[in-house]
Protein backbone atom coordinates (compact mmCIF):
# COMPACT_ATOMS: atom_id res chain seq x y z
CA UNK A 1 0.00 0.00 0.00
CA UNK A 2 2.82 2.38 -1.18
CA UNK A 3 -0.44 5.13 -1.54
CA UNK A 4 -0.36 5.33 2.03
CA UNK A 5 3.20 5.89 2.50
CA UNK A 6 2.63 9.71 3.07
CA UNK A 7 1.36 8.91 7.10
CA UNK A 8 5.20 7.86 7.45
CA UNK A 9 6.86 10.93 6.01
CA UNK A 10 4.49 13.73 7.03
CA UNK A 11 4.78 12.32 10.72
CA UNK A 12 8.74 11.91 10.50
CA UNK A 13 9.05 15.79 8.93
CA UNK A 14 6.38 18.03 10.65
CA UNK A 15 6.83 16.56 14.04
CA UNK A 16 10.37 18.39 14.02
CA UNK A 17 9.21 21.00 11.37
CA UNK A 18 6.71 22.05 13.82
CA UNK A 19 8.09 21.59 17.02
CA UNK A 20 11.10 24.34 16.33
CA UNK A 21 10.80 27.81 16.20
CA UNK A 22 12.73 28.59 13.57
CA UNK A 23 13.82 26.01 11.22
CA UNK A 24 15.78 27.39 8.44
CA UNK A 25 18.42 24.53 8.22
CA UNK A 26 17.67 21.01 7.43
CA UNK A 27 19.72 17.61 7.42
CA UNK A 28 18.15 14.87 5.98
CA UNK A 29 19.79 11.16 6.24
CA UNK A 30 18.67 8.12 4.25
CA UNK A 31 14.78 8.62 2.89
CA UNK A 32 13.71 9.55 -0.69
CA UNK A 33 12.88 12.41 -2.61
CA UNK A 34 9.32 12.45 -1.12
CA UNK A 35 10.78 13.77 2.24
CA UNK A 36 12.60 16.96 0.93
CA UNK A 37 9.56 17.16 -0.67
CA UNK A 38 7.76 17.98 2.56
CA UNK A 39 10.37 19.56 4.06
CA UNK A 40 9.95 21.98 1.43
CA UNK A 41 6.64 22.61 1.88
CA UNK A 42 7.86 25.22 5.29
CA UNK A 43 8.83 28.84 4.76
CA UNK A 44 11.64 30.51 5.18
CA UNK A 45 14.47 27.57 4.91
CA UNK A 46 17.60 28.69 3.97
CA UNK A 47 19.71 25.03 3.38
CA UNK A 48 18.79 21.49 2.90
CA UNK A 49 21.37 18.68 3.00
CA UNK A 50 20.12 15.63 1.93
CA UNK A 51 23.06 12.74 2.74
CA UNK A 52 21.97 9.44 1.10
CA UNK A 53 25.18 7.08 0.11
CA UNK A 54 28.23 6.95 2.26
CA UNK A 55 26.52 8.19 5.12
CA UNK A 56 28.89 7.56 8.34
CA UNK A 57 31.53 9.27 6.43
CA UNK A 58 29.29 12.28 5.59
CA UNK A 59 28.33 12.77 8.96
CA UNK A 60 31.86 13.35 10.08
CA UNK A 61 32.47 16.07 7.83
CA UNK A 62 29.29 18.30 9.13
CA UNK A 63 29.47 21.64 10.33
CA UNK A 64 29.67 22.15 14.41
CA UNK A 65 26.10 23.16 15.45
CA UNK A 66 24.51 24.10 12.46
CA UNK A 67 21.22 22.43 12.05
CA UNK A 68 18.35 23.20 13.18
CA UNK A 69 16.16 19.86 12.45
CA UNK A 70 18.01 16.35 11.79
CA UNK A 71 15.09 13.70 9.70
CA UNK A 72 16.70 10.47 9.83
CA UNK A 73 15.11 7.95 7.66
CA UNK A 74 17.72 5.15 7.42
CA UNK A 75 16.81 2.16 10.42
CA UNK A 76 20.27 1.48 10.15
CA UNK A 77 21.63 4.24 12.81
CA UNK A 78 19.24 3.58 15.84
CA UNK A 79 21.48 2.03 18.12
CA UNK A 80 24.94 3.62 16.71
CA UNK A 81 26.37 5.61 19.27
CA UNK A 82 28.69 7.48 17.20
CA UNK A 83 26.14 8.04 14.79
CA UNK A 84 24.31 9.84 17.32
CA UNK A 85 27.12 11.63 19.15
CA UNK A 86 27.91 13.31 15.43
CA UNK A 87 24.13 13.76 15.08
CA UNK A 88 23.88 15.78 18.30
CA UNK A 89 27.55 17.70 17.49
CA UNK A 90 25.75 18.85 14.01
CA UNK A 91 22.83 19.79 15.51
CA UNK A 92 22.34 23.57 16.80
CA UNK A 93 22.14 24.02 20.42
CA UNK A 94 18.36 23.90 20.55
CA UNK A 95 17.81 21.49 17.82
CA UNK A 96 15.40 19.08 17.00
CA UNK A 97 15.73 15.39 15.22
CA UNK A 98 12.60 12.94 14.17
CA UNK A 99 14.21 9.34 13.49
CA UNK A 100 12.29 5.84 12.37
CA UNK A 101 12.09 3.30 15.31
CA UNK A 102 11.22 -0.49 16.11
CA UNK A 103 7.40 -0.70 17.32
CA UNK A 104 7.24 -0.16 20.81
CA UNK A 105 4.86 -2.64 22.09
CA UNK A 106 6.19 -5.33 20.22
CA UNK A 107 9.96 -5.19 19.80
CA UNK A 108 10.69 -3.67 23.50
CA UNK A 109 14.04 -4.54 23.83
CA UNK A 110 15.56 -3.04 20.88
CA UNK A 111 13.22 -0.18 21.58
CA UNK A 112 14.45 0.27 25.15
CA UNK A 113 18.41 0.07 23.39
CA UNK A 114 17.14 3.12 20.88
CA UNK A 115 15.39 5.20 23.61
CA UNK A 116 18.75 5.10 26.09
CA UNK A 117 21.19 5.86 22.97
CA UNK A 118 19.46 9.39 22.64
CA UNK A 119 18.44 9.59 25.65
CA UNK A 120 22.47 9.67 26.27
CA UNK A 121 22.54 12.63 24.36
CA UNK A 122 19.00 14.69 24.76
CA UNK A 123 17.05 16.64 27.25
CA UNK A 124 13.74 15.40 25.43
CA UNK A 125 13.16 12.00 23.67
CA UNK A 126 10.01 10.71 23.14
CA UNK A 127 8.25 7.85 21.31
CA UNK A 128 5.38 8.96 19.13
CA UNK A 129 2.96 6.86 16.48
CA UNK A 130 1.55 6.64 12.99
CA UNK A 131 -0.46 4.28 11.12
CA UNK A 132 1.52 2.08 9.11
CA UNK A 133 0.85 -0.19 6.38
CA UNK A 134 1.69 -4.22 6.47
CA UNK A 135 2.94 -5.67 3.07
CA UNK A 136 -0.60 -7.65 3.37
CA UNK A 137 -2.23 -4.54 3.11
CA UNK A 138 -3.09 -4.43 7.12
CA UNK A 139 -3.04 -0.84 9.10
CA UNK A 140 -0.71 -0.85 12.11
CA UNK A 141 0.69 1.09 14.53
CA UNK A 142 4.35 1.98 14.10
CA UNK A 143 6.23 4.06 15.91
CA UNK A 144 9.15 6.94 15.64
CA UNK A 145 11.34 9.10 17.97
CA UNK A 146 11.65 12.51 18.84
CA UNK A 147 14.83 14.12 20.40
CA UNK A 148 15.24 17.66 21.17
CA UNK A 149 18.04 19.76 23.48
CA UNK A 150 15.02 22.03 23.81
CA UNK A 151 11.82 21.97 22.32
CA UNK A 152 9.08 19.93 23.36
CA UNK A 153 6.83 18.31 21.05
CA UNK A 154 3.28 19.26 22.35
CA UNK A 155 4.67 22.37 24.47
CA UNK A 156 6.28 24.03 21.86
CA UNK A 157 4.25 23.42 18.64
CA UNK A 158 3.57 25.67 15.97
CA UNK A 159 -0.13 25.16 15.81
CA UNK A 160 -0.40 27.99 12.71
CA UNK A 161 2.38 25.99 10.74
CA UNK A 162 0.86 22.97 11.90
CA UNK A 163 -2.46 23.28 10.36
CA UNK A 164 -1.78 25.92 7.89
CA UNK A 165 1.04 24.51 5.60
CA UNK A 166 0.10 23.63 2.30
CA UNK A 167 -0.51 20.10 0.84
CA UNK A 168 -0.31 18.14 3.81
CA UNK A 169 -3.02 15.05 4.00
CA UNK A 170 -2.47 13.18 7.30
CA UNK A 171 -0.65 15.39 9.65
CA UNK A 172 -2.26 18.42 11.70
CA UNK A 173 -1.96 19.98 15.18
CA UNK A 174 -4.45 17.04 16.43
CA UNK A 175 -2.50 14.41 15.16
CA UNK A 176 0.81 15.52 16.28
CA UNK A 177 -0.12 15.97 19.92
CA UNK A 178 -2.22 12.67 19.81
CA UNK A 179 0.08 10.82 18.48
CA UNK A 180 2.36 11.44 21.59
CA UNK A 181 0.09 9.69 24.19
CA UNK A 182 1.90 6.42 25.48
CA UNK A 183 0.15 2.86 26.63
CA UNK A 184 0.09 2.65 30.57
CA UNK A 185 1.75 -0.38 30.15
CA UNK A 186 5.04 1.27 28.19
CA UNK A 187 5.19 4.39 30.22
CA UNK A 188 5.85 1.90 32.64
CA UNK A 189 7.99 -0.28 30.73
CA UNK A 190 10.10 2.29 30.22
CA UNK A 191 9.85 5.21 32.66
CA UNK A 192 13.02 7.50 32.98
CA UNK A 193 14.06 6.72 29.20
CA UNK A 194 10.97 8.28 28.11
CA UNK A 195 12.11 11.60 28.76
CA UNK A 196 9.30 14.13 28.45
Amino acid sequence: MEKLHYIKDEMLVHIPMCTHAQPKNILIIGGCDKIKNEVEKHKGLEDILAVRENIADRMTRLSEHFFDVAIVADENFKTDRVFWGLLHKALHPKGVVSTVASTMLVQEEVFEKELKTAGELFKIVMPYRYEGITEDGHMVCKNLLFASKAYHPTADINLQRADLTDGLNYYNSDIAIGAFQVPTISKKRFAGLIKF
